[in-house]
């Protein structure tokens, strides 16, 4: 948790690179809130996968629906400084565990480019798709799931769409359903930098 003298504002205190951001969002408890700034038809073209659109322009209105006390990473365009209101909006209004991408979107494309662990399942053909999206379900999904008394069936994979069974302590729950798709959806995406649409038979 970061803790600033609010008389005096440095916006290189909340500065990360690129790589660290990618680092942070494949976390795989309480990974951070990564909002992009631009605005919604630069989001609609290309966005970092699994991060949630908010324009700078309209961000003071959505402070309340902002939880305070999380992670949250925000990213615009390489104008630092701009990206800096925003950063500098959030903190005023106490949050601490804040932080911005040096270079926004731009060195967020340089890096995911230069990573040696990042996968594209949009490099694959569209016949290995399910191996791939299996591969993640295998190695990060069903471990986590596991460890809280939790696991899925696959019904269907078809191309990028997922069709599970969800099994677990709470599989009747409606908020833990909630979740725990939430939580499938966002590692699938993430790992395979594609968005993954998955959904309960």
């Amino acid at each position: 948790m970061q803790f600033t003298n609010k008389n005096v504002f440095d916006l290189n205190a909340f500065a990360i690179g690129a790589d660290v951001c990618l680092i942070q969002r494949k976390k795989p408890s309480m990974p951070p809130i990564i909002i992009d700034l631009r605005t919604p038809e630069e989001y609609s073209q290309e966005h970092l996968i699994g991060a949630h659109s908010l324009p700078s322009a309209f961000i003071k209105d959505y402070l309340q629906q902002l939880p305070p006390y999380a992670k949250i990473i925000l990213y615009g365009d390489a104008n630092d400084e701009k990206t800096g209101e925003s950063v500098k909006l959030l903190r005023d209004n106490n949050f601490s565990d804040l932080h911005f991408v040096r270079g926004g979107y731009s060195a967020i494309l340089d890096a995911l480019k230069s990573a040696e662990d990042e996968v594209f399942l949009k490099d694959f053909p569209t016949d290995q798709w399910e191996t791939q999206i299996e591969a993640v379900l295998t190695e990060k999904v069903r471990p986590a799931l596991a460890s809280d008394g939790g696991g899925l069936q696959v019904v269907k994979i078809e191309g990028d769409k997922l069709t599970i069974n969800y099994q677990g302590s709470c599989s009747g729950c409606p908020s833990s359903k909630t979740g725990t798709l939430n939580f499938i959806r966002n590692t699938l995406s993430v790992s395979l930098n594609h968005e993954i649409e998955v959904e309960i038979a």
